[in-house]
């Protein structure tokens, strides 16, 4: 997608990829174990949602399930961690 290549981009997309893709390291996880846990720390797929998994790949199917299996929940500093890049970049898909 275009959207996501490095060459259409804008700085501010990629530097919070890189931010998250830190914080998602600095707590032991992949960045899409991150998203699937921020996606569980929403209340409300905590009360009547689910997550959605893609994987091209077993083991893509087996990194996405990892938090489901050890359920990865993230403290409060990892999600205050992500509220301060979001913040900074709101939409990074569309910052191009």
């Amino acid at each position: 997608m275009t959207r996501w290549n490095p060459k259409t981009t804008n700085t501010m997309t990629l530097d919070a990829t890189e931010k998250y893709a830190e914080i998602a390291s600095d707590a032991g996880l992949t960045p899409s174990q991150l998203a699937i846990g921020f996606v569980r720390s929403r209340e409300f797929v905590k009360k009547n949602g689910s997550v959605i998994l893609g994987a091209t790949t077993m083991e893509q199917l087996k990194e996405n399930l990892a938090p489901f299996e050890n359920d990865i929940m993230l403290d409060e500093e990892v999600l205050a961690r992500i509220d301060e890049v979001h913040l900074t970049s709101r939409d990074p898909c569309c910052s191009l």
